[in-house]
């Protein structure tokens, strides 16, 4: 194993993470996101009751390319913005 090692007492550790978590919250790194139209999305559920259609008419919708699914993990997510156009187009 090749490398440089530091030897710490528990304090010294300590204070090591204590100021690494001041620099990393003073930085902005867990800044707030504050929720915008881009960043809203609807589980498949949520955009069937808004468009009020079934489970069934949205998998067509995806499948026909009217409307973008976002895959996360192992769930749809529909955006609301995708949603909001498709109710103006009607």
């Amino acid at each position: 194993m090749t490398g440089n090692f530091i030897m710490l007492q528990k304090e010294d550790l300590k204070e090591v993470v204590a100021e690494m978590v001041r620099e990393v919250i003073s930085n902005g790194v867990f800044k707030e996101q504050r929720v915008t139209e881009d960043n809203v999305y609807y589980d498949r559920d949520e955009a069937c009751a808004r468009l009020h259609i079934t489970p069934t008419t949205l998998w067509r919708m995806e499948k026909a390319g009217k409307i973008k699914v976002h895959k996360v993990g192992r769930r749809n997510l529909y955006s609301k913005q995708d949603i909001d156009e498709l109710i103006k187009k009607g």
